[in-house]
């Protein structure tokens, strides 16, 4: 199957090949059944569409998870209208699954399983001041004016917002279900996660030591240990959901914190584990494999990031903070994989990948 770019569309001239697949298709995965007052009803599944190109040059695919009550979408297209990462992966020769988690998209929401929703539907006021803000500054990468009405990119953001969960750890524990049968069935994997998609990749690591061969996390939701009011706290550092330590706990509690100064301007002081008040805990199942925490600098989260890596790293993870800024892509947001230079960070973070994966299989030898 070759499909060839709609004409008129604006692409960068080495994107301009037509994309050639070899097979494409979609299933669910989590599919159980659960009792109601109406009858047996699907439990929570998860959607995944997948493409193979027809010249498949890496042999791990790539499995893109999106952020907060966002779908997949995130990754088909941007939201101006370009080919979105799923695309440019698909091009550079990787096989590459596109989730849409539990609850969001095309893996329904219904009350009677996953919960009644609560609070206010999501408002463009909210969506613009994480996505767009500051989009009329030079230099921005938002590829609209961030008015609302009068700006069509995020209208189109907007158009797919949906309902999140009611609390972390619920949404976590079907990421942690859906997600393990995921590459049950595809085998290894990269998992590219985004935002509040980011305990996708450290709770199926968790529970599949070996199969997750990397995990590129964007702008992953943190700083460790917060709490969002109405939807609740991540206790276990990174995550709601429980997380394997050694030695083991068995409540949050049992971890012992401290404020770690951040050391640098509009940098916030972030929680890692007290290194006086015991031996400092490890996260084995996230060890073994390279993490890239990527931040953005002009996002909400920006501030925070630095202390996603650094948990991360005191516990023994192989963990780098990947910094945009630092490879020359700046005026970023939380959602570089929708904004102007979305193929630059996709070929930067395809190079990350590449080199890791190549070092990690250098030293097995």
């Amino acid at each position: 199957m070759t499909i060839s770019p709609p004409p008129g569309t604006a692409e960068p001239a080495r994107a301009a090949s037509p994309l050639t697949i070899s097979e494409q298709g979609a299933f669910w995965v989590g599919v159980g059944r659960k009792p109601t007052e109406a009858g047996t009803a699907a439990e929570a599944a998860m959607y995944v569409q997948y493409q193979i190109p027809a010249d498949l040059r890496y042999p791990l695919p790539v499995v893109m998870v999106h952020g907060g009550g966002g779908q997949g979408t995130d990754y088909l297209s941007t939201p101006d209208g370009r080919p979105g990462w799923a695309t440019r992966f698909v091009q550079a020769g990787y096989a590459v699954y596109v989730v849409d988690r539990p609850g969001h998209g095309r893996s329904p929401y219904h009350p009677d399983v996953l919960g009644p929703i609560e609070g206010a539907a999501p408002t463009y006021e909210f969506i613009r001041w994480l996505f767009c803000d500051g989009a009329e500054r030079p230099g921005s990468q938002w590829p609209g004016s961030g008015e609302v009405g009068d700006d069509s990119a995020l209208d189109q953001l907007m158009a797919s917002q949906g309902p999140t969960l009611p609390t972390f750890a619920e949404n976590e524990e079907q990421m942690r279900r859906c997600g393990a049968e995921l590459l049950d069935r595809i085998g290894p994997a990269v998992l590219i996660t985004h935002s509040m998609g980011a305990p996708f990749g450290w709770l199926v690591a968790d529970a599949l030591p070996g199969l997750v061969k990397a995990v590129v996390s964007i702008e992953p939701i943190g700083p460790p240990f917060i709490e969002l009011p109405g939807l609740g706290k991540l206790e276990w550092g990174l995550t709601a959901a429980p997380l394997t330590y050694e030695p083991p706990v068995r409540t949050p509690e049992e971890l012992r914190l401290r404020l770690r100064e951040a050391g640098g301007d509009g940098l916030q002081d972030c929680l890692v584990q007290d290194e006086q008040a015991g031996p400092v805990r490890s996260l084995p199942g996230l060890q073994g494999f390279p993490i890239a925490v990527v931040a953005a600098d002009t996002s909400p989260f920006a501030p925070f990031q630095h202390g996603v890596a650094d948990y991360l790293a005191q516990a023994g993870a192989d963990a780098e903070l990947l910094r945009l800024a630092d490879l020359g892509l700046t005026g970023n947001g939380h959602l570089p994989m929708g904004e102007k230079n979305s193929d630059d960070v996709a070929e930067a973070l395809m190079t990350w990948l590449n080199k890791r994966l190549a070092d990690v299989e250098e030293t097995s030898r």
